[in-house]
């Protein structure tokens, strides 16, 4: 996941915590990914308790190319209140492998982020042919909590807080991402390296802190991930975009930034990589995604 994705991710996270058949599959019978099966537990969920997201299905090829397919309806945060449609191309090398998938994200616990969360649509996966791989559907509701009244009682900001968005790597020799290496150009974001294991186990721990105008809320929380059959040890390459448009924000227009560090750890609580990110911000009545 790209680092400018930061916010989205955040979101996403209090997106699951919808009402059951929130999140579905929406394919057909001739994607290449069959026999897809989506899983929320429990479903709904329950704030302040962990929950899975699983997803199991058979690819009939390897994916190594292709296109992510956004069509959203958005309002969060009390700040975005917006459609957002857009394609993103992708590569990845080695590609993912044919055969059965299963990814497990969580246990996890919703982190307690302002406003109510919105979004109903699509997201579609294709290849490089432009073949539906699979689909998701969103439709979700969830209500701000009654905490949050403050923040919606606050003034609205028409300052817009300038900071400058970016990236670093604080990887460390012993890990196990060698080489680490990342670069933009015209919208297009490389990420190259070489693993020295096979990665079917890992956990996401973000230590954050989220500002939307004068709010800060800080985000602590580990988000373990399994996906079989696994990245395998070897050169890995990933590429992102150039992405074709951008999520604007009505007004009032308000900075959004996230400032902190995310480290991805192994099954065995071992670094894989680390990134230290500076700001990923919305100004002028714009969501960076």
């Amino acid at each position: 996941m790209s680092w400018r994705a930061a916010i989205c991710m955040l979101c996403a996270w209090n997106f699951l915590g919808a009402m059951s058949q929130s999140i579905s599959s929406c394919g057909a019978a001739g994607d290449h990914l069959k026999d897809v099966k989506i899983t929320l537990s429990p479903d709904p969920v329950e704030k302040g308790k962990p929950f899975s997201l699983t997803l199991i299905g058979t690819t009939d090829e390897v994916l190594s190319a292709g296109n992510i397919h956004v069509d959203l309806d958005v309002k969060a945060l009390d700040v975005i209140d917006k459609k957002l449609k857009r394609t993103e191309p992708f590569t990845i090398s080695p590609g993912l492998a044919a055969g059965p998938q299963a990814l497990t994200i969580g246990p996890l616990t919703l982190p307690s982020l302002p406003g109510s969360i919105e979004a109903s649509g699509t997201i579609q996966l294709t290849n490089d042919k432009n073949e539906p791989v699979a689909c998701v559907k969103l439709d979700i509701n969830v209500p701000a909590e009654i905490s949050d009244e403050a923040i919606a009682e606050a003034p609205a900001s028409h300052e817009t807080e300038v900071t400058t968005p970016g990236a670093t790597i604080c990887s460390q020799p012993s890990d196990h991402l060698k080489n680490l290496a990342m670069s933009t150009s015209a919208g297009k974001t490389t990420i190259t390296g070489t693993l020295d294991e096979l990665l079917s186990k890992t956990a996401l721990n973000l230590a954050l802190k989220l500002k939307i105008g004068w709010f800060t809320h800080s985000i602590d929380m580990a988000i373990p991930i399994s996906y079989a059959p696994g990245l395998p040890a070897g050169a890995l390459q990933l590429t992102v975009g150039p992405k074709a448009q951008q999520l604007e924000v009505d007004e009032p227009e308000i900075a959004v930034s996230v400032s902190g560090t995310a480290k991805l750890d192994d099954g065995n609580a071992q670094e894989i990589l680390c990134l230290d990110l500076s700001s990923t911000e919305a100004a002028a009545g714009v969501i960076t995604i």
